[in-house]
């Protein structure tokens, strides 16, 4: 970031600190969901740092990380999956913060209706659906066609209605761009540059993943609109030169060596060595259920070096694994005792915060780069989609499979230009069983004790696949390339629901769960208290009619992370819990029932 965006922070700041203090009662409700309106030039480039900004906060590790059964952060209420007040800031940096200006810029007719600014335009468009497009994956109902109007009351959209808003404005929008038209001054850009082509391979991304989500939506929570999606996933699939080809057209954005432009995790966490010492717990380690997937002892995956930094290995009287990941309950489960064995107890009993693997250096360094959208990723929605019959042969599912796993190894290169992991350990891991594509993971040969390395610490879930579980390894690859980017990881686990989690066994909090003993990951996030309180006719109205089935639950109940969206799929609980549980767990998430 520039000195130029000094000056932008700058002026923004005066925009919205103008009239914070009023004489005028009446205005006190007023939303601050608006500025006034200013040159493009001087605003755009802040929605984008301001997204980064809240995509990559403490947010991303201590609720998400948790989340994506990825990352595992033991402090605090999030991670024991009852999401509280930071809910307003990601409402309030995402909605109110970085989607204003763009309202701004769009809906000023100076700028609207003048050829002068077509491109500005249509690229301030692509960015506000993108945005919406994370809202509403979180959220699910919420204000978008009089969103950032200035008023007290907005009303909010249905989810489908949003998405068919964020699909059209993305088409209309790279429709419109012309790549000899208007630019965003470079230095004013800090995403990509004002590159026209690259906003449009841009937004072509962003529809493929937002229609991917959607294509088997329900038909009675939402006529027509999987079929839709389908089609639009076709369509942007069929034409290879609107979307990126390698890994050199990844997107994403790199952060700054100056301490407000660096990578919050570094500054915030591995920078702060007090802080580390005080209290470790709320820091990031490996999830247990990462280590199952990409453990030596199962499928060695090779990016492992990449994605962990070793734990201690304990000690030569009490030797740990170095590649050791931390469940979100260390426990057992509450009423577990009396169907332990004589002299069981946790193997995580006594572990210390170094005993364990850590976010690897590539994504907790300083100037680490965020992705919004990869190479990979469009590898495995290839592969979803012909799998599926939504696009092109079934059989070439396996190989877009194996190109996905290509281009998430060979993403991460050394700041001399060096490949962090090999070609030969790609190519040995796309052979190993269960992995290969039509195959069955190996549980006996060099994987510890009758398959032990595959299940987690009490034996609930693993990690095996079977010849007949294409569409697992698919998303298990996608899952595992999303790795640190967990609101769209969190967005790809809901709506897929076939990797098998155990559920939180030290929830604390009562929201929606049976009594509190156990949670599996949270559907969504809360609308934040400010939303609730001066927008409360409007907000309640949403949760009553279009999150509940109103023949189960009564109005003007209270807003839960249990209503499961309507791209989500149902949780199957666990199919084998073990003797402490009838099978199966049952799934804590209220159906959304037309």
């Amino acid at each position: 970031m520039k000195k130029i965006y000094q000056s932008i922070i700058f002026l923004v700041a005066a925009l919205f600190g103008v009239g914070a203090c009023t004489d005028n009662f009446e205005e006190i409700n007023t939303r601050p969901d608006r500025v006034t309106a200013t040159h493009p030039d001087y605003i755009f480039g802040l929605t984008t740092v301001k997204t980064l900004r809240e995509l990559t906060n403490d947010n991303n590790w201590f609720f998400f990380g948790n989340y994506t059964n990825q990352w595992s952060v033991i402090g605090g209420s999030g991670p024991h999956f009852g999401f509280d007040g930071r809910s307003d800031r990601i409402w309030n940096n995402l909605y109110t913060g970085a989607l204003n200006p763009l309202f701004s810029i769009i809906n000023n007719p100076e700028y609207a209706e003048n050829p002068e600014f077509t491109n500005r335009i249509a690229i301030a468009k692509i960015w506000r659906s993108y945005v919406f497009s994370q809202l509403v994956g979180l959220y699910g109902p919420l204000p978008y066609t009089d969103a950032c109007n200035g008023q007290a009351t907005i009303m909010y959209d249905k989810e489908e209605d949003v998405y068919r808003g964020i699909l059209n404005e993305l088409k209309e929008a790279y429709e419109a761009l012309k790549t000899t038209g208007d630019k965003y001054p470079e230095n004013a850009e800090p995403f990509l540059k004002s590159d026209i082509r690259r906003w449009g391979q841009f937004a072509h991304c962003i529809r493929l993943r937002t229609a991917i989500r959607l294509t088997e939506v329900p038909e009675e929570w939402a006529p027509g609109l999987a079929q839709e999606a389908r089609d639009i996933v076709k369509e942007e699939l069929s034409s290879a030169q609107n979307l990126i080809s390698d890994n050199s057209g990844n997107f994403f954005m790199k952060f700054g060596e100056k301490q407000e432009e660096q990578n919050p995790l570094y500054r915030d966490v591995i920078s702060n060595s007090e802080l580390v010492t005080a209290d470790p717990g709320n820091f990031p380690v490996i999830h247990e259920s990462l280590v199952l997937w990409m453990s030596p002892d199962t499928y060695d995956d090779p990016c492992l070096d990449v994605y962990m930094t070793k734990g201690s290995g304990g000690t030569p009287m009490n030797p740990l694994p170095v590649y050791l990941g931390r469940p979100h309950s260390m426990e057992s489960p509450q009423d577990y005792d009396s169907y332990k064995p004589i002299g069981w107890s946790s193997p995580y009993e006594g572990l210390r915060y170094k005993d364990f693997a850590t976010v690897g250096k590539e994504f907790s360094k300083m100037t680490a780069n965020f992705y919004f959208f990869s190479y990979a990723e469009l590898c495995f929605i290839r592969a979803e989609a012909a799998y599926k019959g939504y696009w092109g042969a079934v059989g070439n599912a396996q190989t877009y499979y194996y190109n996905g796993i290509d281009a998430r190894c060979t993403k991460y290169i050394s700041e001399e230009g060096k490949a962090l992991v090999s070609t030969s350990n790609i190519e040995a891991y796309k052979k190993v069983s269960g992995i290969a594509w039509d195959t069955e993971s190996d549980t006996v040969t060099s994987r510890r004790v009758d398959g032990e390395a595959f299940r987690d610490y009490l034996g609930i879930v693993d990690s095996y696949l079977g010849k007949e579980d294409n569409f697992k390894r698919i998303i298990v690859q996608h899952w595992i390339s999303l790795f640190a980017h967990n609101i769209d990881n969190y967005t790809l686990l809901r709506r897929t629901e076939v990797i098998p989690f155990k559920p939180h066994f030290g929830v604390d909090q009562n929201n929606g769960y049976v009594d509190a003993r156990y949670g599996y990951t949270p559907e969504r996030i809360i609308y934040p208290g400010t939303e609730r309180s001066i927008n409360k006719k409007e907000t309640y109205f949403a949760i009553d009619n279009y999150l509940l089935d109103k023949g189960n639950a009564p109005a003007g109940q209270q807003d839960q992370v249990t209503y499961r969206l309507i791209y989500a799929k149902d949780n199957p609980g666990l199919l084998n819990p073990g003797p402490v549980y009838t099978s199966p767990l049952p799934n804590m998430a209220r159906n959304r029932i037309k």
